[in-house]
């Protein structure tokens, strides 16, 4: 009938706005989001593309919010102070049994360990997200174990890798 100026209506956001604040922070902070650290070469691969955010004006600091939102991740109501304690092994298991827990069960001594923590279920989700249609278009459930044992696998040849950097 009319739009939106004549019936004095107000247009809907065009973003949500946050809802925690936004801290301009170094790359190690957004790093600490996962175990381990993003290794040296995807950090500027994640800015080039637009999923971390610099602050402008602002030389070596990223917008941590917004960051994270945009890689999929929970936003933070703080600076964070720890790192995650398990290890992207277990946060892989976590993902792949989200996926198919009949094909993916999570082993006894991930479970029997300390209660998982929000980021870490997070970071679960996403990993899961990136591995689910690659899964579910396997027919067999030996190609959808092989598929996983690779992914793990693939993830400690990258951990072993981000150690040797770091040295």
């Amino acid at each position: 009938m009319g739009d939106r100026a004549s019936r004095n209506e107000p247009s809907p956001p065009k973003t949500s706005p946050p809802s925690y604040p936004e801290f301009a922070v170094r790359r190690e902070t957004i790093s600490r989001y996962f175990h381990p650290p993003l290794p040296r070469s995807t950090f500027p691969d994640f800015v080039s593309k637009g999923k971390i955010l610099p602050v402008k004006g602002i030389r070596g600091f990223y917008r941590l919010n917004e960051s994270l939102k945009r890689l999929g991740l929970r936003e933070a109501p703080c600076l964070p102070v720890d790192a995650s304690k398990r290890s992207i092994e277990e946060i892989l298991r976590l993902a792949l049994t989200m996926i198919d827990p009949a094909v993916f069960p999570m082993p006894p001594w991930a479970v029997v360990q300390e209660e998982w923590d929000l980021q870490e279920i997070d970071h679960a989700k996403h990993l899961a997200e990136m591995h689910r249609e690659a899964i579910e278009s396997l027919e067999s459930f030996q190609e959808k174990v092989a598929y996983g044992a690779g992914a793990l696998d693939a993830q400690a040849e990258l951990d072993a890798e981000s150690k040797s950097d770091a040295e």
